[in-house]
């Protein structure tokens, strides 16, 4: 009898969580994070990507911009669903967070300069000059050999110390880098932009939130290559 009362017990408090995780999942808007600047396409494709996500799977999600430090902590202490977009280079940030395994997409990053004679096939080039990057963009940071590497709040800065010569080089992603210059209505040979690298970006999910796991990682492998995001 008490073996029975034990497994019903338990039955009833395995059946109490599959319904608390059903009510979160249909009732809540689900809260997402993106260190991005809202007003850059990347952030723009992301909050469509997840839109589309969240759709599959019958779910109502927002994404929303925040400063780099509060949208870690925010996903650190599951007071957000998850943070996009981010590279694999975020976990060291983030030990506690979980990375969806399909990629997102990617990201092409260029390196823009004043100095026609800066020649950049990698970052090492780059090792011995005063370079600019996004704030909160862990690949950039990790690059502990860098002796002059400078955060700043957004690409647009990032590309107006620069161009003012109050640096070397300034690294960002190949289409903010395009349209900030067509915008800047520069002569094309005041200024210098090579192609750096190519990274994917993933979907990091709160350690509270590791239960959509599968689900996200299943409906963004059967997106089509046009549905994810290349900038």
């Amino acid at each position: 009898m008490f073996v029975r009362a034990c497994f019903l017990l338990l039955l009833f408090c395995i059946c109490a969580v599959g319904h608390t995780r059903e009510q979160v999942l249909h009732q809540e808007t689900l809260r997402f994070t993106s260190s991005l600047s809202d007003a850059s396409e990347v952030f723009a494709d992301s909050k469509a990507l997840l839109d589309k996500l969240c759709q599959k799977n019958g779910l109502i999600c927002k994404l929303t911009a925040y400063p780099p430090g509060r949208a870690l902590r925010m996903l650190q202490e599951s007071e957000s669903v998850g943070e996009m977009p981010r590279f694999e280079e975020f976990q060291q940030m983030a030990p506690t967070a979980i990375r969806v395994p399909t990629p997102l997409g990617q990201l092409s990053f260029s390196v823009l300069s004043h100095d026609k004679n800066l020649t950049v096939k990698s970052m090492s080039d780059l090792s011995k000059h005063k370079v600019f990057y996004v704030r909160g963009n862990a690949v950039i940071a990790a690059h502990k050999e860098m002796e002059h590497l400078i955060p700043v709040a957004s690409e647009a800065d990032c590309a107006f110390m620069v161009l003012r010569k109050h640096g070397d080089a300034c690294i960002m992603t190949k289409s903010l880098a395009l349209k900030i210059m067509e915008n800047s209505k520069l002569a094309p040979d005041s200024y210098l932009l090579q192609d750096l690298f190519f990274k994917p970006i993933y979907l990091y999910l709160s350690p509270r939130y590791k239960f959509l796991l599968e689900q996200f990682d299943q409906s963004i492998r059967q997106l089509r290559a046009e549905e994810k995001i290349a900038q």
